[in-house]
């Protein structure tokens, strides 16, 4: 006859929920560790943004007429 005693039962669902967070978060923690990875790669095709010039001067060509 096994005698059940309430507390000790609301403690170990406190643990197995606690436990469950810790894995999730750790699942979280490798998932944002990969995107982070994934997007630092030299696969695919690159941006690359133009050094600034700020002694530029900038022109505008005439604006352009639409077709009658």
């Amino acid at each position: 006859m096994a005698i059940r005693i309430a507390a000790i039962d609301n403690m170990l669902d406190m643990i197995r929920g606690h436990q469950t967070l810790e894995r999730r978060d750790a699942r979280d923690h490798e998932l944002a560790q990969l995107m982070d990875k994934l997007s630092q790669n030299t696969y695919g095709s690159r941006i690359e943004m133009p050094a600034e010039d700020t002694h530029r001067t900038i022109e505008f060509g005439e604006p352009k007429k639409n077709p009658p």
